[in-house]
C-alpha cells in the first residue's frame, strides 16, 4: 500500500494570532499536493518558548480554540493533520501534538515525556504513549528530543505496528547558521540521528523543524533504507510530500531486538 505522506516547515511564530495562519496554510497546501497525512513542527500553537523573542502566556481556552480551528483547516482539505501545541496543566505546560483525522476530529494526542534540560524552564514532561491509525497506515510521534536522544521511544512505536514516525521537533544550530546540507558532517547530529532512527526500525522517518535563518536540522522525509525522499529547502517555509510504500517498512531490524541475550545480568 501506498500512501503520500508531507511534512511542513511553519514561520517559527509567538503567538496565536501569527501561529494558527501558518498552521492552516501548510495544511491547505499539503492538501493540494494530495497528502493524505501532514506533520507541522512542535509547539506550532503558539510557538517554541526557547525562541529569542518572549511567548506570551497562552490560556488553556484560546489554544482550544485554536486548534479548532486548525481541526477546520484538516477538514475543509481532508489532511490528517498533526499539529503541535502545548498545554497548560497545574504542573505546568506540556508538549503535545494533537492528531486530526480527516475529517477535522481529533483522533488523539501524544504528550513529550522526554524534555530536552534547556526546556526545562518552560515546559514539564507529560506520560503515555500511543500509536495513530487513519488512512491506512499506522504511525507514532516521537516529539523531538524523544527521537534523537532515546531511540527506544522510536523502537517503542514501530513494535507496536507504527510504519511511520513522525518527529515534531524546533532545533537550531548553535551558532545561529543555517545546516543546508542534509547530514552533512559538519552539521548538528540532528539529521544523523533520524537517519539512525529509520535504518534501525526499517521504518519511515518524517520530521518537520521550523523555517528560520538558524534551522538546524531538516523537514524531510527518509526511507526504512536511509534514503532522503523529500526536503523542504532550509531556512523556507514550505511542504515536502513523499509516497511511501508501506511494505517496505517490515520492521525487520526493530523485530530482530532480542532483549533477553542482550541486556546486561539476562545472560
Amino acid at each position: 500500500m501506498t500512501v503520500r505522506i508531507a511534512v511542513a516547515s511553519t514561520p517559527l511564530t509567538a503567538t496565536l494570532a501569527e501561529a494558527v495562519p501558518a498552521a492552516i496554510a501548510a495544511i491547505e497546501h499539503a492538501g493540494r499536493l494530495g497528502a493524505s497525512v501532514v506533520c507541522l513542527p512542535e509547539t506550532s500553537l503558539p510557538g517554541h518558548r526557547g525562541q529569542a523573542r518572549s511567548v506570551p502566556d497562552v490560556s488553556e481556552e484560546a489554544l482550544a480554540a485554536a486548534l479548532r480551528e486548525v481541526g477546520q483547516a484538516a477538514r475543509r482539505a481532508g489532511v490528517v493533520s498533526i499539529v503541535g501545541a502545548e498545554r497548560p496543566t497545574p504542573r505546568g505546560r506540556e508538549i503535545v501534538s494533537v492528531v486530526f483525522d480527516a475529517n477535522g476530529i481529533v483522533l488523539g494526542e501524544q504528550k513529550k515525556t522526554q524534555i530536552d534540560p534547556s526546556e526545562e524552564r518552560d515546559y514539564v514532561p507529560g506520560a503515555g504513549r500511543r500509536v495513530f491509525e487513519a488512512v491506512g497506515v499506522t504511525f507514532g510521534v516521537a516529539v523531538c528530543h524523544e527521537a534523537f536522544r532515546y531511540p527506544e521511544i522510536t523502537r517503542s512505536l514501530v513494535l507496536h505496528g507504527a510504519r511511520v514516525v513522525f518527529v515534531p521537533q524546533y532545533v537550531t544550530t548553535d551558532d545561529g547558521s543555517l545546516a543546508t546540507q542534509w547530514c552533512h558532517h559538519e552539521a548538528p547530529y540532528n539529521d544523523k540521528a533520524l537517519l539512525c532512527r529509520a535504518l534501525e526500525n526499517t521504518v519511515y522517518v518524517a520530521t518537520a523543524n521550523f523555517a528560520g535563518a538558524d534551522q538546524g536540522a531538516a523537514t524531510c522525509i527518509v526511507s526504512p533504507r536511509g534514503e532522503l525522499l523529500a526536503r523542504v529547502e532550509a531556512g523556507e517555509v514550505g511542504v515536502a510530500v513523499a509516497d511511501v510504500d508501506l511494505d517496505r517498512a517490515d520492521a525487520l531490524l526493530a523485530r530482530r531486538w532480542a532483549p533477553e541475550r542482550s541486556l546486561v545480568g539476562r545472560a
